[in-house]
């Protein structure tokens, strides 16, 4: 449904104007700045946290991209860290270990770097905090993952097995469940010793700087840290570690500037939001779907949702409320009877729509399926609700993932919304205006068409021809890439057309008076594979304000 009604966040009962065509920046106001050590240069950890600068008329300085890897080919550690010992100019830093330590995500799950490299390469924080005393240094590690990253080799035949027995190891060994035992040695007998010297080897290696980071907080080194469990479970080695952690955490007394939470690609978008929003402390009230998030656990994940919530929420500089608050967070939730799934979903979002109408702030995180998009949500949001008025959407991947991407990009523009009456020209609002209605629209397309629709095509178009959606060779990624621009560029124009042209989207407030500009074009959209596999896609939609 096209709707042409302003139903835009903060705007009930006050007097709006339409602004004219983008100008640059005032001279007298210099552009808050980031400097982002990423977890890895996927579009998640890259393009995310840009954007959600770019919203609230920010900017994130990230290292060469030449310097941060590719899939398997890891990042170069150390160059990264020279870089981010050498960058001056900006407001904060954001650094992500795995990055600077091992060169990545995926080379943190393996054994190859050394722990003499990785502590080497960390020393960069020490050295930061030497040369720059009073820098915000925001640090964020995770807590390596059950299962080893699919490499399309025989060593993908153990991914089950290694998570089966991390689980049944730490349910006897840790925690005493003999009458486990034999399961555990019948998995043991399965698994090569080379493959789980490995995989202990990288996870022991993990856990001594995770521990590191703990203690560079205590001793002021790092003004605040976040360790991220990656795609954990109630039980397994992840779990042991991450209580060990929490009771070094207790031990120390840093519980105030230490938080640990399911979740991982998130962690860059929330901290560098973490960033722009200082000082702001912002409130969130929590509505459910369905069930409250205290009675469910996301898949992947080994604590209640609201818990999570609270932690990612305190991550992000703010705290949740049971009344009145700044920002509503609307969470998609189960409902309690199967039954009575539409019903819920009819309310949850005319509740949502209510809220817009009103004049309050909302944030839809959408994390009940792994993955992907709650479609049925979506088409509901689609046909009753403005899009483009909201703070924020997300449901990419893991429930932690969608929680922060989501939380991240609204809080950033909340803080420079509320904030866009204190010395900015309004030309000035008219970027990050625009970057936020790009992002929304990224956001939407990725994780409900591209993720329900175009990635199911494109990993059945490849199994049809006998290749492995999550090992391409370099001749099938460049073949699969304009086969994904050929659908994903129309689809993202068609959705721009049907659900965000001809919207207003508010760019700033003077008082009582609130600047609008109207969506009116779709320009263009870079699309692409990030890397040699179908799991993500580069989208990076240009649309034009009147």
């Amino acid at each position: 449904m096209r709707r042409r009604a302003l139903l835009a966040a903060g705007v009930a009962g006050v007097t709006t104007a339409a602004i004219g065509r983008p100008a640059s920046a005032g001279p007298g106001r210099r552009q808050r700045t980031v400097a982002l050590v990423p977890l890895d240069d996927r579009p998640v950890n890259t393009y995310c946290p840009e954007m959600t600068a770019a919203s609230a008329g920010a900017q994130v300085r990230l290292p060469p991209r030449d310097l941060l890897g590719r899939f398997f080919v890891p990042g170069d550690g150390a160059a990264v860290a020279r870089w981010l010992t050498a960058v001056e100019g900006v407001d904060g830093y954001v650094v992500s270990v795995s990055m600077l330590a091992y060169g990545g995500l995926i080379a943190s799950r393996t054994a190859g770097p050394t722990l003499a490299s990785a502590l080497e390469n960390v020393g960069a924080i020490r050295t930061l905090r030497s040369t720059r005393p009073d820098a915000v240094i925001e640090v964020h590690d995770t807590i390596q993952r059950l299962a080893i990253t699919s490499t399309g080799t025989d060593l993908d035949n153990y991914r089950t097995l290694l998570v089966d027995w991390a689980k049944l190891y730490d349910q006897v060994v840790n925690l005493g469940q003999e009458e486990l035992r034999a399961q555990l040695d019948a998995v043991r007998a399965q698994i090569p010793d080379q493959v789980v010297e490995d995989y202990l080897a990288a996870r022991a290696r993990n856990h001594q700087v995770n521990r590191l980071m703990v203690e560079w907080v205590a001793d002021g080194t790092i003004t605040h840290l976040v360790l991220s469990e990656d795609d954990t479970a109630p039980v397994g080695l992840a779990r042991a570690e991450r209580v060990e952690l929490e009771a070094l955490v207790e031990q120390l007394d840093v519980g105030d500037r230490v938080e640990i939470f399911p979740g991982a690609d998130e962690v860059d978008a929330l901290l560098v939001a973490r960033v722009i929003a200082a000082g702001a402390a912002p409130t969130y009230r929590v509505e459910y779907a369905g069930v409250s998030g205290e009675e469910w656990t996301a898949q992947l994940e080994g604590i209640p949702f609201a818990e999570n919530i609270r932690r990612h929420v305190t991550a992000v500089g703010g705290r949740v409320v049971a009344g009145d608050a700044d920002i509503v967070l609307a969470v998609n939730t189960p409902s309690a009877v199967a039954t009575q799934r539409a019903a819920d979903l009819d309310a949850f979002v005319d509740s949502i729509g209510g809220l817009l109408a009103a004049g309050t702030a909302v944030i839809v995180v959408d994390p009940l399926i792994v993955n992907k998009a709650d479609h049925e949500l979506v088409t509901r949001m689609e046909a009753r609700l403005d899009l483009a008025a909201l703070l924020s959407y997300s449901g990419w991947n893991t429930g932690g993932n969608a929680l922060g991407l989501a939380l991240g990009h609204g809080t950033a523009r909340w803080a420079y919304l509320r904030s866009s009456g204190s010395g900015y020209g309004v030309p000035e609002m008219r970027g990050p205006g625009l970057a936020h209605a790009e992002y929304l629209l990224y956001r939407f397309v990725k994780d409900d068409p591209w993720k329900n629709v175009v990635q199911v095509e494109a990993y059945a178009h490849a199994r049809a021809q006998g290749w492995d959606p999550l090992a391409l060779t370099a001749e099938q990624k460049t073949y699969f890439d304009g086969w994904v621009r050929e659908r994903l560029v129309p689809l993202t124009e068609r959705y721009f057309a049907d659900h965000f042209a001809g919207h207003r989207v508010v760019l700033g407030r003077r008082g009582k008076r609130v600047f609008t500009a109207t969506l009116t074009r779709f320009e263009s959209a870079r699309v692409e594979l990030p890397w040699d596999r179908l799991f993500e896609v580069i989208l990076e939609p240009r649309l034009r304000l009147s």
